[in-house]
């Protein structure tokens, strides 16, 4: 086939090709990564199939390919096709989630002045006079960078440069670069093969110096490939190449491998070969409910003709999940495939790798953002050359390149964290999963104590498989006293009304009954959570003369107080100021912090219980170099009796000594202006009281709150997941929410906010009259109204939401506004 159809870097429609000619030095296959002309510039692009015809009668070549071979496989190119169309975005963001890492790169262009050229115009032109400065500069220069010589041409300065190389005032010189990161390669020295029958040592002493008869000696003799840099550092640097000039010696490039995954137990100076490398298996005994569950998914792990291919496993905390995902995972392996498991939030990461590890020594990788860009790249390549059976990490780890993928495990999948929301495509890796699996047979595995409304409306439809785990269970191995088959009960859970403790003159941020139940854990040697999704001192730094509240000045939200640095944080764009000691606005010295964040959780913990030893775990901490490894040691250890965090303490620990949870404000986030907020919080609850009473003790769980009677909080107290399901499906029928319609949420941003909101409501009428043309009387256009916060970062926010059945049908052919963003089935509609 002499044309290739490449997905360009470029911001064009959702799964548009280009088509380029293949010129006949250069042989293309689907999955390459290239260097192709695209207009005036040069631009990556990845070919995604081969053409016998092009779209268009006149095409232009591929000027090179980045890598010799494919690093897309045929699925995730399809995947990456799916996602570009589902997603609304351009094929290569889509494709660029699946490169190695380092690979994505600009071609860096500089500009010249033509030699000949005068500088104060050619044939009576006449130029700008910024466009005759730009050029003045660049004489007896070598040149400048594209970016820099653009920007001295002022307004419209990419247009005024096209202009400038038409009419032969400079020219664009393009370097076109390697990725940033390559494959390290070693350099062994062999001998080179006689030529004309030549016989080896034919060399006479007085033609080959003695350093050099050396090392065509030591490389002869030796059993093995010679080391170049063993040569260098023994014979000197130049012997070596000198011998291979005159064709007694050759150069062998062999790629290094990486040592793989140190586990905790094994030390830096193992290596793989004396790592234990058989499968371990486990000696726990499953309950009743997990074997059915697994014997299910083996079922359809052994039989690829069985449809549906994914799992809904509903399970309560502590009903043993995870024990279901490895014995799976173990099916997979066992067969001679591949898994990946899927994690929230990197924070989880490190208790997942250690069980995965345990279970599968020295045959897990892990992916996330936290390791370096060479780590990230060697790990990648390791995973394509099939050197683990498991990938571990949160949502980008869907894309690793397994060759034989096997089963898809996502622990968690309620959580928003699966969500893309910073960058192109706002991909849910839920659905990428789901849509991978259809792609490669591979099973999916979804897992949670508070599913998803609409992954469970799902699954009771048939779309998913539904599997129950409705018990707590024990850990045998871990609680020698209990009898065989016992359950676990769930943590008994209490709702305290912070509107009484204030009648009766209680202003602590601790009700009597949670400062009783800490006091008794404490003298009993047990560990306490205290749960508040707020990092910070206080939220709100407000004037008590003038009522003024300390705000953002690019954000329009409020400034945090921080105790810990004494500063006051944006939590949006992490602008920091000092304590104001006067009010700006009025002057007055009456400066009061109001609201509570995790830092004075700590604060007050400490002056109520001292000599007590309290630890934090929030995004703050974590920034500020305390990984959350060295919290869970602490915890497992024993060492912190009373841990204070945000939602990153609500999920995954396993802690038998945690007795007690104490959740000090439940309303937080309640009530948002999302539909989903009472879903969120119910989740959020149900989580933490989960880390309650894993252990021989019974556990115990006190929510504080301003609204017990609100339906999430009484739902999540009675840990009664079928209640809360209940309410939200009715409430969402009758709303038109989603699981029974789409959602489509388009935001604008710009830096003036009447620019924003015209062209907000511009669209919205542009969608309106658009919906009414097709006669589609199910899509509704909400808005436009401003976001939340209405100004971020410096630019100002309006938004609207579509709401419909078959929105990518109606949105196919509407063109976006500047500025907007276009987000499909958004976690968030604010």
């Amino acid at each position: 086939m002499s044309y290739v159809e490449v997905a360009v870097d470029a911001p064009v429609g959702p799964g548009r090709t280009f088509s380029y000619s293949i010129p006949q030095h250069m042989s293309l296959e689907p999955g390459q990564l290239v260097w192709v002309p695209f207009g005036r510039r040069i631009l990556q692009g990845v070919v995604m199939n081969l053409a016998d015809v092009p779209q268009v009668e006149v095409t232009r070549d591929v000027l090179q390919a980045v890598e010799p071979s494919p690093v897309l496989s045929p699925s995730h190119l399809q995947l990456a096709l799916w996602l570009s169309r589902y997603y609304l975005c351009s094929l290569f963001s889509a494709v660029g989630l699946m490169l190695p890492p380092g690979f994505e790169a600009r071609v860096r262009s500089r500009i010249t002045l033509l030699s000949g050229a005068a500088t104060d115009g050619q044939a009576g032109e006449t130029l700008r006079p910024q466009s005759q400065e730009a050029l003045e500069s660049l004489a007896g220069k070598t040149g400048l960078s594209e970016a820099e010589f653009v920007k001295l041409l002022g307004r419209s300065g990419e247009r005024e440069l096209a202009r400038l190389i038409d009419k032969g005032y400079v020219s664009r010189l393009v370097d076109l670069p390697r990725p940033l990161i390559s494959p390290k390669y070693r350099c062994f020295l062999i001998p080179a093969a006689p030529a004309n029958g030549q016989s080896p040592g034919m060399e006479k002493e007085g033609n080959v110096p003695s350093r050099q008869l050396a090392l065509l000696a030591a490389v002869r003799s030796s059993d093995e490939p010679y080391p170049a840099s063993s040569a260098n550092k023994v014979f000197g640097h130049g012997v070596a190449r000198s011998l291979v000039d005159k064709g007694l010696l050759a150069m062998d490039w062999v790629r290094e491998d990486i040592a793989p995954y140190l586990t905790s137990g094994q030390t830096s100076g193992q290596t793989s070969g004396e790592q234990e490398t058989d499968l371990q298996g486990s000696s726990l005994t499953l309950t009743a409910e997990q074997a059915g569950a697994l014997d299910r998914i083996q079922t359809v792990l052994n039989d690829p003709s069985l449809t549906p291919r994914s799992f809904l496993l509903h399970g309560v905390t502590g009903s043993g999940k995870t024990e279901v995902y490895l014995r799976a995972i173990q099916t997979v392996v066992d067969r001679g495939d591949q898994a990946i498991f899927l994690v929230p939030e990197i924070s989880l990461t490190p208790q997942t790798l250690e069980r995965v590890n345990q279970r599968f020594p020295g045959r897990v990788a892990v992916l996330h953002s936290g390791l370096t860009q060479r780590q990230k790249f060697d790990r990648w390549w390791e995973i394509r050359a099939g050197a683990y059976d498991v990938v571990v990490g949160p949502r980008s780890s869907l894309f690793a390149p397994l060759p034989r993928l096997g089963l898809i495990v996502i622990d968690e999948e309620h959580e928003w964290t699966y969500k893309q929301e910073e960058s192109h495509p706002l991909y849910h890796a839920r659905s990428a999963a789901l849509e991978l699996s259809r792609l490669t047979g591979a099973v999916v595995l979804m897992g949670s104590a508070t599913p998803d409304v609409e992954t469970y409306h799902h699954a009771r439809r048939g779309g998913h498989r539904l599997l129950e785990l409705p018990r707590r269970i024990r850990n045998l191995e871990r609680d020698e006293n209990l009898a065989p088959g016992a359950d676990q009960e769930l943590a008994q859970v209490e709702i305290c009304d912070m509107r009484q403790e204030l009648r009766e003159g209680n202003r602590s941020i601790f009700s009597v009954k949670l400062a009783g139940y800490i006091e008794d854990c404490l003298r009993q040697n047990q560990q306490t959570i205290l749960f508040l999704n707020r990092r910070g001192s206080t939220p709100i730094v407000q004037c008590r003369d003038c009522g003024h509240v300390a705000t953002c000045s690019r954000c329009s939200v409020s400034l945090t107080y921080h105790s810990a640095d004494s500063r006051l944080v944006c939590h949006r764009c992490n602008r920091r100021g000092r304590m104001p000691r006067q009010c700006r606005q009025c002057g007055g010295g009456h400066i009061r912090q109001l609201g509570i964040g995790t830092q004075r959780v700590v604060d007050a913990v400490v002056e109520r219980f001292p000599g007590v030893r309290v630890d934090r775990w929030d995004a703050d901490t974590t920034r500020s170099g305390t990984g959350p490894g060295d919290v869970m040691a602490r915890l497992t250890s024993g060492e912190t009796q009373v841990l204070v965090g945000t939602q990153m303490v609500a999920k995954g620990l396993d802690i038998p000594n945690v007795t007690l949870v104490g959740v000090i404000l439940a309303d937080v986030g309640l009530f948002v202006p999302d539909f989903r907020s009472g879903e969120r919080n119910f989740g959020l609850l149900c989580q933490v009281a989960g880390r309650a009473g894993r252990g021989v003790e019974p556990g115990r769980v006190v929510i504080q709150t301003y609204r017990p009677n609100h339906y999430a909080v009484v739902a999540a107290a009675a840990q009664d997941y079928a209640s809360l399901f209940d309410q939200e499906i009715k409430a969402r029928y009758e709303m038109g929410n989603p699981p029974y319609n789409r959602l489509a949420h388009l935001v604008w941003q710009d830096i003036n906010d009447g620019v924003c909101q015209r062209r907000a409501a511009n669209m919205a009428r542009q969608l309106r009259q658009e919906a009414y043309a097709q006669g589609l009387t199910d899509v509704q256009v909400i808005g436009p109204a401003p976001g939340i916060p209405a100004r971020l970062r410096g630019k100002h926010r309006w938004h609207l939401l579509i709401r419909g059945r078959n929105l990518h049908r109606f949105l196919e052919g509407v063109q976006l506004s500047p500025g907007c963003t276009i987000d499909m089935d958004p976690v968030h509609v604010l």
